[in-house]
């Protein structure tokens, strides 16, 4: 691993005045590629492993492979589904509904979403908590 006296001494020019300096640019040029050698000498030291197994098969070869995939486009995350969203919603304003008399094991309350109305239904659990237990359109106005 080269040293910072070492990468510094590439980018150095001679002043009018005889002395050596650095432009900014070359400064810049300087750090980022004594940051890429440390970054590098991490990932050897310290490489990834499946199921974080030490002997494991490893997840990238060499520093260039593991760069490679940061640099991999990654898909966005599936849009939620019809189901999850009324349930987020659900679940979101569920406190609202819940009735003051502990006898009560079931309930339901309409909410929309889209333009579309919906009736979602609850059921109380073991340790008084509501769980979510499903959902009906409610016909159009």
């Amino acid at each position: 691993m080269k040293s910072k006296e070492d990468i510094l001494a590439k980018y150095y020019t001679q002043g009018p005045d005889g002395m050596p300096e650095i432009a900014a640019d070359g400064l810049l040029k300087a750090m980022e590629e004594y940051r890429e050698q440390a970054e590098e000498a991490a990932f050897n030291a310290a490489k990834a492993y499946e199921d974080d197994v030490i002997g494991g098969k490893d997840l990238f070869a060499t520093y260039a492979e593991y760069k490679a995939s940061l640099q991999a486009a990654i898909p966005p995350p599936p849009e939620p589904s019809e189901a999850e969203n009324i349930q987020l919603m659900a679940d979101s304003i569920l406190e609202m509904f819940i009735p003051h008399d502990k006898s009560i094991t079931t309930l339901s309350f309409d909410i929309r979403s889209n333009g579309k109305g919906y009736t979602v239904n609850y059921t109380k659990g073991e340790n008084e908590n509501w769980a979510f237990t499903g959902y009906n359109p409610n016909p159009p106005l």
